[in-house]
């Protein structure tokens, strides 16, 4: 270990040295509801930009917080950090952080909830030459001249410069901590039977979530802070409980996440993600350190030691506390066409990882054997100058092993060791653009007499509208993964064989999908084992229908009669290549042959204050094995909402689903109606009321079972807020009263069976928020 704390010493200490000046200073396309996110920049069509900026990037819509978060890369350069994010914009301008001079590019990318980066947009970017002084070294000082025998700066502006001034040895410092505190409890509750009481009638607990984030930089030095902690009075609900029980901290570190980076360099501590090497390392998530620096203007490092599973907590804070639970990764890139990065680019993977048996990520409880991987991988990404053709390939070859396990052997003699495998896993991922920007007319002139009379009232000329575009993009994807594959660093299923030809397009708002998948397993062929053969067909359609019926030109005020409607179809057949050898595969039945269908209709319609949507959705399982010919499911659902928002404190919604599920075999047919109702009223600024009710029924022709459930909540809120220019001083406090009630009986006619049970709740709670 004191090895390892020494190692992780030095890097910082050697990314602190790099920084220079710092010397003497202590460091304490996405579519929702059809809308395509488009991302536009302030400097596209400029000559170039200045290295300090600034410059903007626009959204054509909020982005929900469903979708996830985004991230702009400058090059190779993250600077999500420095820009200043609004509802619809991202604004750069940054005179600590310059932005390298030159031909560059800047990539938008869509960060989901699961880390999985989504690439939305790219811009090419020209920065301005400028002469900085090298870091470390004193800044230029202006001429002076002699005044009778007084020195005096050439320049009277630069004499009446004030000096920077600076906080703590820094030129910028921010802290944003938040802390909440709070109290919930339980004071009364009924139930019935008996067997439903709850394991706590009645309590009062005490929370804590908590948040410190700082941001420092001096010279081109940056550094951020992000450490996050949760704590419950009631250890059951403590972070590690799962893992500790009795044992787990009642106040713990769910995550923390330190960056330090100088230009180009990075360094990070704590929780992150690492590597898009499909089948070596792909957005692997652990606690860790990571590192990527340039080695020159093409070649680029990243390094990564991480621990082998998701770990929280104060213990093993690096991650790196067991040797034998570790993962040690690293790529090195290389950019072919320096004035274009991403038009050529070679990477090289490795990874050594060990996994511990009966060690899982902190929200498990499975129990895993030991485990053993070292691999390498080479990846190749290319694109054309026009971005229209587009490759994606990579090649890994992974050598896995399950060490001996006397834990798991459990003192037995005979245990055949597992043999150490050495297994490939292959990629290809192509695109290109068919038909890019194409319009079927040519764009409407504004006519003279219009433009002449908007200019003779003050009044700019009125711009033609914008003709409808056409697109259409054709991708193609082999992947094949060998039998007994493995790589602990990423998440593949081995013993797979697939090929996918998909076509995507667009017309104005109107966009599809179409595509089709062959794969296969057992790629050994061998007899004794099913080898089954599947195919899926799918295709998806979006549009608003208002489109349809207006001329090619985009109409700005669509008529909400006509909703957006949405159609999804997918068809999988999956049966056996061959009959394998063997007694178990006697009886004709277990020959799988099944072939699904599975259709969505979708329609919404959008008013001033009203919203309407209804939902179809039809599946098939039609079971074609020999002998199971009858063993059919088929299932129907409706769907209907109803929204209404008389005023913006004000919103009530209104759902019904009905489903029908047919068995045919047993000739029978389950139906389920639910009906849910749900509320919110901001009575006044400080106070509102949220009100959601349920009710399910459900039952088969026969008219045997019949179940039923009912759920009702309603809420009161109250707030009380402390608001002061002076960010430290600012305070909040939330009260709520919530009363809930649960109903639920099961019946079953033909065994006399009937089960009501009933569960009410009344439960308070009081929020203390700072900062």
């Amino acid at each position: 270990m004191s090895k390892l704390q020494g190692t992780i010493s030095g890097i910082c200490l050697w990314f602190v040295l790099c920084a220079g000046n710092l010397s003497g200073v202590t460091a304490g396309k996405p579519v929702i509801d059809g809308t395509e996110l488009r991302v536009t920049a302030s400097f596209a069509g400029k000559e170039s930009i200045a290295a300090t900026g600034p410059f903007e990037l626009q959204l054509s819509r909020p982005l929900t917080a469903e979708e996830g978060r985004l991230a702009v890369l400058v090059g190779q350069t993250d600077v999500t950090a420095l820009m200043t994010i609004g509802t619809q914009t991202l604004h750069f301008e940054s005179r600590a952080f310059p932005l390298p001079a030159g031909e560059t590019q800047v990539t938008v990318y869509l960060v989901a909830a699961d880390n999985e980066w989504k690439e939305i947009a790219t811009f090419p970017l020209r920065v301005a030459a400028t002469e900085a002084p090298v870091i470390g070294e004193a800044p230029a000082q202006p001429p002076v001249t002699e005044t009778n025998g007084v020195a005096a700066a050439a320049d009277p502006a630069a004499a009446a410069t004030p000096p920077v001034k600076r906080r703590f040895g820094f030129d910028k410092i921010e802290l944003a901590p938040s802390l909440n505190l709070g109290v919930k409890s339980q004071f009364a509750e009924t139930h019935f039977p008996d067997a439903n009481r709850p394991a706590r009638t009645t309590f009062a607990d005490a929370t804590l979530t908590g948040t410190w984030k700082s941001e420092m930089a001096r010279g081109a030095m940056q550094m951020q802070q992000q450490f996050d902690i949760v704590g419950s009075s009631f250890r059951n609900e403590a972070l590690r409980f799962n893992e500790l029980q009795n044992g787990a901290p009642k106040i713990d570190l769910s995550s923390y996440l330190m960056q330090f980076q100088q230009g180009t360099r990075k360094l990070n501590l704590g929780h992150g993600s690492f590597g898009a090497h499909r089948h070596l390392i792909n957005n692997f998530s652990s606690r860790g350190m990571t590192f990527t620096t340039p080695l020159n203007s093409r070649i680029d490092l990243s390094a990564v030691a991480m621990n082998s599973t998701n770990v929280v907590g104060w213990s093993n804070f690096f991650g790196l506390a067991n040797r034998r639970h570790q993962l040690f990764g690293g790529v090195i890139g290389l950019e072919g066409v320096k004035s274009r990065p991403g038009a050529l680019r070679l990477e090289a993977g490795v990874v050594d990882a060990w996994f511990t048996a009966n060690r899982q990520n902190f929200n498990q409880g499975n129990i895993n054997d030991a485990e053993r991987s070292q691999g390498a991988s080479v990846r190749l990404v290319a694109k054309d100058k026009s971005e229209r053709a587009r490759l994606d390939a990579g090649f890994t070859r992974s050598r896995f092993v399950n060490p001996e396990d006397p834990l798991l052997n459990q003192g037995a003699a005979n245990v055949v060791a597992t043999r150490q495998t050495s297994r490939n896993a292959r990629f290809i991922d192509a695109g290109y653009d068919l038909v890019k920007g194409f319009s079927f007319i040519k764009p409407p002139v504004a006519p003279a007499a219009a433009d002449a009379a908007a200019t003779q009232n003050g009044q700019p000329p009125q711009a033609a509208p914008e003709p409808k575009k056409f697109n259409l993009t054709v991708n193609l994807r082999h992947e094949q993964v060998d039998p007994l594959f493995r790589s602990i660093g990423a998440s593949t299923q081995a013993d797979l064989f697939r090929n996918e030809l998909e076509f995507v397009g667009s017309y104005a708002d109107l966009s599809f999908t179409a595509a089709h998948t062959r794969f296969n397993d057992n790629l050994a062929e061998i007899q004794t084992l099913l080898r089954t053969n599947t195919r899926r067909t799918a295709f998806a359609i979006n549009t608003p229908t208002q489109g349809l019926f207006s001329n090619h030109v985009n109409t700005a005020e669509p008529n909400p009669l006509f909703p957006r409607l949405g159609y999804t179809f997918e068809r999988v057949h999956a049966s056996a290549d061959f009959i394998p050898l063997g007694d178990a595969f006697k009886d004709p039945g277990a020959i799988p042959d099944l072939a699904t269908l599975n259709q969505a209709v979708t329609a919404e319609w959008q008013f001033k204050t009203v919203r309407a949507g209804y939902r179809l959705n039809h599946s098939l399982a039609d079971n074609r094995a020999v002998g199971r010919e009858r063993a059919d499911l088929q299932n129907f659902v409706h769907g209907m909402t109803f929204g209404w928002t008389p005023r913006p404190t004000f919103d009530l919604n209104f759902e019904m689903n009905f489903e029908d599920a047919n068995n045919r075999e047993e000739a029978n047919t389950n139906r389920t109606l639910r009906f849910a109702v749900n509320t919110t009223w901001q009575a006044t600024t400080r106070q509102s009321i949220a009100l959601t009710f349920s009710t399910l029924g459900a039952g088969d022709l026969r008219r045997v079972n019949r179940n039923r459930n009912t759920e009702f909540d309603l809420q009161w809120n109250y707030k009380l807020t402390r608001e002061s220019e002076n960010r430290f001083q600012k305070a909040q406090v939330n009260y709520f009263l919530r009363y809930s009630n649960r109903f639920a009986r099961i019946q079953n006619f033909l065994e006399n069976v009937n089960n009501p049970t009933k569960l009410q709740t009344f439960n308070t709670g009081l929020n203390f928020i700072f900062f």
